[in-house]
């Protein structure tokens, strides 16, 4: 017998993940006496980006404007497929068990390897895994060619137990989920964030409410900090339907320790003053208006506009304007021109800016 060790030939994580999806497809057939269906779907959308003036530090999406003058990146062009990604869902039911739907989904922002993005199930109405935070209303964003989004976007994906209940006309929704602050380097979280969402749908369109609890905590000897917070915060948003598919969309999210939810973290959840938490106090405004020229195109005009203060202190006031054109000759398939333009004003160091126009070319599957 060859006791000698063998080599680990395997690829090292996030390569793994790819495994991950093909071993979740073989596996489909050993619930087979659920009554399991089961549908691979997703993407692939290949953006071209110029840069006029970029402050990002980011040249695949406007993540966040952190960038000073000396790093800019202007005049520069960038090819990318990194927005593709690819989503298997399986569901299966039978009269003991109820209903299980199951969600893995990656895309390739990673570097260009699969990263995770969705990872849970739900038995019945209550979720268990990594999705969208229960504080988003997915429905109110508008539609956009540019990954990052807007200001004033809460956009964040992490684990959580969430409750869902439907009634007529409306859905209510309770999750506990992976706190997201994070001050000076620190978070010492020691109970999870509390969302409770309301969806009310109506003649014409929908309305959402939704509010957050956070225990912000810090325990950082080496700095003598030793103390705690609660951080309330809320949002109200929907969508307007208008004549021939036109629609409005609106959020207004509003609140204390919101830096870990807006934007990537663009702004600070709290800072330190005195070995005592200060939290974040932030409004966030988004309106988009969508016109349909014809039934296969169509524009999206998106204003937004994030102001954050700590204790009084600016903590970067970041507004975004966004103006698309986006041709759809067959369902599954769209092109589209989009104009971006952001800016962040800081109290201390020059204003940060970003003027970017992108195209892009998506195949949905």
């Amino acid at each position: 017998m060859n006791n000698k060790k063998q080599k680990n030939l395997m690829p090292a994580w996030p390569n793994q993940m790819c495994v991950a999806l093909v071993c979740a497809l073989m596996s489909v057939g050993a619930v087979a006496a659920s009554d399991t269906q089961h549908q691979v779907s997703g993407y692939i959308q290949m953006d071209t980006i110029f840069n006029i003036e970029d402050d990002s530090n980011n040249q695949y999406a406007l993540v966040r404007l952190v960038s000073d003058e000396a790093r800019d990146e202007e005049g520069d062009i960038n090819l990318t497929s990194l927005h593709s990604r690819l989503n298997i869902t399986t569901l299966a039911s039978n009269p003991e068990m109820g209903q299980i739907k199951s969600v893995i989904e990656g895309d390739f922002f990673g570097g260009g390897v699969m990263g995770l993005r969705h990872a849970y199930f739900t038995h019945n109405n209550v979720l268990f895994g990594q999705t969208w935070t229960t504080f988003m209303d997915l429905a109110a964003l508008p539609e956009k060619g540019e990954f990052g989004g807007s200001a004033a976007r809460v956009f964040s994906r992490k684990s959580m137990v969430r409750l869902s209940h439907e009634f007529t006309g409306g859905k209510l929704e309770l999750a506990l989920e992976q706190p997201l602050y994070n001050v000076a380097g620190e978070q010492d979280a020691v109970m999870p964030d509390v969302i409770a969402k309301f969806t009310r749908k109506t003649g014409f369109g929908h309305v959402a409410a939704a509010a957050l609890l956070q225990n912000v905590v810090v325990e950082d000897s080496a700095n003598n900090v030793d103390d705690s917070a609660i951080a309330l915060a809320g949002r109200v948003s929907g969508r307007v339907n208008l004549e021939k598919n036109d629609n409005v969309k609106f959020a207004v999210i509003f609140g204390q320790g919101l830096g870990g939810y807006l934007n990537f973290t663009d702004t600070a959840s709290a800072n330190i003053t005195n070995s005592k938490i200060e939290l974040s106090d932030t409004v966030a405004t988004r309106l988009s208006y969508q016109h349909h020229w014809s039934n296969q195109l169509r524009s999206t005009l998106v204003i937004a506009k994030t102001t954050a203060d700590i204790n009084g202190v600016d903590a970067g006031d970041y507004q975004s304007l966004h103006v698309n054109c986006i041709y759809s000759p067959f369902k599954p398939l769209k092109y589209g021109l989009e104009l971006i333009n952001a800016s962040k004003e800081q109290a201390q160091g020059s204003d940060l800016k970003l003027n970017r126009f992108q195209i892009f070319a998506q195949y949905k599957f």
